[in-house]
């Protein structure tokens, strides 16, 4: 194999009825450079390793699979993939989203071949949801977000674009100097984020640029890292996703007004998870930071505190629930 310019990183996960789409969008790359697919497969139960075994056979040139005996997680599993990468610049593709647009590779290399000060691009991205087979075109753009240019660390934590992480393409050895700088922010299972923390610490050594055109697609699924019906899973990923960003403003010494916003969400999400979990040190929190209650925030802190208003605020919420299309206020 030739040494390749860019590495696909794929990391998957009982992805079986996606993987191949996935896998069918990095080999439909036009590209004039050699490329390698990365794969870490982590132990699926579903057939997914099967399958990225057989695309492996079928273009040994081309795929490599990392793999164990057992289930690393995700945190590892994407260090592992990301350590086995050989490219000057690593792509990222998960395995339940897919690279649409064949000249994918092709542009953003030419981007960051011709500006040696860019580490980082994304593009824009098209979103697919799965359950009601809906596909929504250049999803930023749909919402009318323009190009910002270079992005600062400000624009990536708090920022309204959406930074898809399969649109994006970095600069190997600058992702492996940000990955071992923090190995607490990056490495660890103590946030379950894995992106937007390098994307913003990327941000502070080298220029974040955005392509305001749709290259990728993000297949939207109703149960993901960041997705749930449970609503404890939901807001246990999101109360820690709060709480890196406010790692991040302490680290960095980021704007009040960052540290208040991050604060007013961590705050608004944990007060949620204290009453579903019926947490009540964790809402004494909350209380502590926020001092003063909506009415609402009210109900969910003595939720929180006492079985019978907690069993009380789900009955009539499950009630009233029957005349909203929108997530339950609890």
């Amino acid at each position: 194999m030739a040494e390749p310019m860019v590495s696909a990183k794929m990391i998957t996960f009982n992805h079986a009825p996606y993987i191949a789409q996935a896998i069918e969008g990095v080999l439909q790359q036009k590209v004039n450079f050699p490329i390698e697919l990365v794969i870490g497969e982590d132990c699926s139960t579903d057939g997914t390793r099967e399958i990225v075994l057989e695309y492996q056979k079928r273009y040994p040139d081309i795929i490599r699979v990392i793999t164990s005996d057992k289930n690393v997680g995700a945190r590892k599993n994407g260090y592992r993939t990301t350590k086995a990468c050989q490219g000057k610049y690593i792509a990222f593709c998960e395995g339940d989203d897919y690279w649409h647009h064949p000249n994918k590779l092709q542009k953003q290399v030419n981007y960051m071949e011709s500006h040696p000060e860019c580490g980082l691009v994304f593009a824009d991205c098209d979103i697919y949801h799965q359950e009601s087979n809906k596909l929504i075109r250049s999803y930023n753009l749909s919402k009318g977000f323009h190009s910002p240019g270079h992005l600062t660390i400000e624009q990536i934590i708090l920022g309204d674009m959406v930074k898809w992480t399969a649109t994006a393409m970095i600069r190997r050895n600058l992702y492996e100097q940000v990955i071992e700088s923090d190995p607490y922010l990056h490495r660890s299972q103590n946030f379950s984020m894995g992106d937007t923390q390098l994307w913003a610490e990327l941000s502070l050594i080298s220029v974040v640029t955005y392509i305001p055109e749709s290259l990728a697609t993000y297949r939207f699924l109703d149960e993901s890292a960041s997705r749930s019906k449970d609503p404890k899973k939901h807001f246990r990923f999101w109360k820690s996703a709060y709480e890196m960003r406010l790692y991040l403003c302490n680290k960095h010494k980021l704007s009040e007004n960052i540290r208040r916003k991050s604060e007013s969400l961590w705050c608004e999400t944990s007060l949620r998870l204290a009453f579903h979990e019926r947490n009540a040190d964790l809402a004494l929190q909350v209380k502590r930071k926020k001092q003063t209650f909506t009415w609402k925030e009210w109900l969910r802190y003595f939720g929180a505190k006492y079985a019978p208003f907690h069993y009380g605020c789900r009955a009539a919420a499950t009630f009233l629930n029957l005349f909203r299309k929108k997530y339950q206020w609890l």
